[in-house]
């Protein structure tokens, strides 16, 4: 197993972050988390980078929607007021589920923190295992 320090928030983010534009990768010799995105100025020297070093870098995923379909759902399991379940229900079958989840939070006292916290730990349970599945076990790691 591969040790290194990683700042586990900005893995997290980067986990997190569904920008079709940005693509991050974990630098495997210390533990860095190197964006590319097309309108950086040093973008052809990274990628240069990246290429001719593949081993080094690990390609860190998008997030993946039906993931966060599921969250919600397990999300809805949570909520005590039956009225909040079924208006969370609804939203379900909007394109835009988190929004809409986010919406009808908004004025529910500590429901609003409540979804964050729990997409943020669902989260970090995704990068947690995608690092053992790649081998790699994290020193010293700063948590979110």
């Amino acid at each position: 197993m591969t040790k290194i320090a990683i700042d586990m928030e900005q893995l997290v983010f980067s986990f997190e972050d569904d920008c079709q534009d940005n693509v991050y990768y974990l630098d495997l010799e210390n533990g860095e988390i190197r964006l590319v995105h097309r309108s950086l100025t040093d973008l052809r020297d990274l990628t240069d980078e990246i290429e001719t070093d593949h081993e080094r870098f690990l390609y860190v995923p998008k997030p993946d929607p039906k993931k966060l379909k599921e969250d919600l759902r397990d999300f809805i399991d949570t909520v005590d007021d039956d009225k909040t379940k079924i208006l969370l229900d609804v939203a379900m079958d909007s394109p835009h589920a988190l929004s809409g989840f986010r919406k009808i939070l908004q004025d529910k006292e500590g429901n609003s923190d409540k979804l964050k916290a729990f997409l943020a730990g669902r989260t970090r349970l995704r990068v947690r295992q995608w690092l053992e599945a790649n081998s790699i076990d994290v020193d010293s790691p700063i948590e979110p």
